[in-house]
């Protein structure tokens, strides 16, 4: 199994918005940047098997923008990907997975899974948003973030 961890794109600031924090979107800045993020992974995976995010707004928006480019994939929203995840919900939601499965969800948990994953609990990393680290057997094999495509 592949792992794709992405963080949410640009989201409203926690100070900028009144209701519930898991019901923050994102913005039209963050809107347009996971759309040219995701133009650009497509060229580099071009299938994903699965789509998996957060129940938070602003990581089931980014997860729309992904499933636009995904079209095929099998999607899923869990409120085992909220803020606060860990390594286990993360096996809960992967145990009966295989091929390309993409992880929508929040900074520091999916750094935190990189880490747990690799047994490397003093790595530093810190995702952008949007960003995407490849994982495949205890490996991390890329780090994309959106000023990698900006022009």
């Amino acid at each position: 199994m592949k792992l794709l961890f992405i963080r949410h794109s640009l989201a409203m600031e926690r100070d900028e918005w009144s209701g519930h924090d898991f019901e923050r979107p994102l913005t039209e800045k963050g809107l347009k940047r996971a759309k040219k993020f995701f133009k650009h992974i497509q060229k580099i995976y071009p299938e994903i098997n699965y789509i998996i995010t957060s129940k938070a707004k602003r990581a089931k928006q980014t997860a729309e923008v992904l499933k636009l480019f995904y079209p095929d994939s099998k999607y899923e929203e869990t409120p085992l990907l909220y803020p606060g995840a860990g390594l286990d919900e993360l096996k809960q939601i992967i145990d009966d997975k295989a091929g390309v499965v993409a992880i929508v969800g929040h900074e520091p948990d999916l750094s935190n899974f990189v880490k747990e994953l690799m047994y490397a609990p003093n790595l530093k990393l810190k995702l952008r948003k949007p960003s995407l680290i490849e994982m495949e057997e205890g490996v991390m094999k890329a780090l994309f973030q959106y000023r990698h495509f900006k022009d």
